[in-house]
């Protein structure tokens, strides 16, 4: 039995040695292949956190110090640096993710101000069409009072023209006021001498001689309330004498009488008898012989 387990022992050695020798054969080809593929893995982590940490802040950069040299290891004892890299390279991947998400809803909150936005702009658009056909109207309105405005213009200077006549014929008018105002004060002064000259002759008039035509009539054209004296438009021509008395009336009713004192071709001095005087003799009333 001792025997036969002996040489039992060393063919499964020799089973052994020879499958050692056939997996070292079938592995150690494919060992320059796992070794690079290795290397190749460690590089593209190490890009990729490179890249997703270029995308934040240099505070979140800080708080993850993940070193790309930590993934290069040679004993199975460092195997939980490699996990301590790779956590870090999760914790990158997060925040960048974290990053994105707060991008994402940063982009959503944009979106919704642009839809906002978009529908303020809609409503200027048409508060602008609106306030541009009101600047149209503004402008027609503004247009027909400047038409306006030159034809008042017009009217105006026609008005200022018109004025400047009107005022010279009033300087006009004021001259030839004064004029009479002296005139009338110069027939006043001779009117009181010949009232006087005409009281010194009174007493030697007779009024027997009066030969003046019955129904003779005439229009008060001065009175004078003051010396109590009137000028008739009639004089000698008419056959006005002095010392003749003509009643006063005014349209159908007497309301004195006058003395005529002194006559000239066409017009007579008269003087007013009080005592037959009912009203105040006005320019204009009629008197009758």
């Amino acid at each position: 039995m001792a025997k036969l387990l002996k040489p039992l022992v060393v063919i499964v050695l020799l089973l052994g040695i020879a499958a050692l020798c056939i997996q070292a054969l079938v592995l150690f080809p494919k060992r320059t292949l796992i070794k690079e593929r290795t290397q190749k893995l460690e590089g593209g982590v190490e890009r990729v956190v490179a890249t997703l940490k270029g995308s934040l802040s240099e505070e979140a950069q800080r708080a993850v110090p993940f070193i790309g040299a930590n993934l290069k290891i040679g004993v199975k004892e460092d195997l939980p640096r490699l996990d301590g890299e790779l956590n870090k390279a999760h914790l990158v991947a997060n925040a960048v993710l974290q990053g994105w998400n707060d991008t994402k809803t940063d982009l959503e909150n944009t979106r919704q101000d642009l839809e906002n936005t978009r529908a303020e702009l809609e409503t200027t658009k048409a508060q602008l069409e609106d306030a541009r056909t009101q600047i149209v109207q503004l402008n027609e309105t503004i247009r027909g009072k400047d038409q306006e405005l030159v034809e008042k213009s017009n009217v105006i200077a026609g008005l200022e023209d018109e004025k400047a006549s009107l005022t010279a014929q009033v300087a006009d008018l004021t001259d030839q006021l004064a004029g009479l105002q002296d005139r009338l004060a110069d027939l006043e002064e001779e009117t009181a001498n010949l009232k006087n000259q005409l009281e010194k002759c009174e007493g030697a008039l007779n009024p027997g001689n009066i030969t003046m035509k019955t129904g003779t009539t005439a229009k008060i054209v001065y009175a004078n309330a003051e010396w109590n004296f009137v000028i008739i438009d009639i004089g000698s021509a008419e056959g006005a004498q002095a010392g003749a008395e003509m009643l006063i009336h005014r349209g159908d009713v007497m309301i004195g009488k006058i003395r005529l004192s002194a006559t000239r071709e066409n017009v007579t001095i008269a003087e007013v008898l009080p005592d037959f005087q009912k009203d105040t003799v006005k320019e204009g009333d009629h008197v009758l012989f």
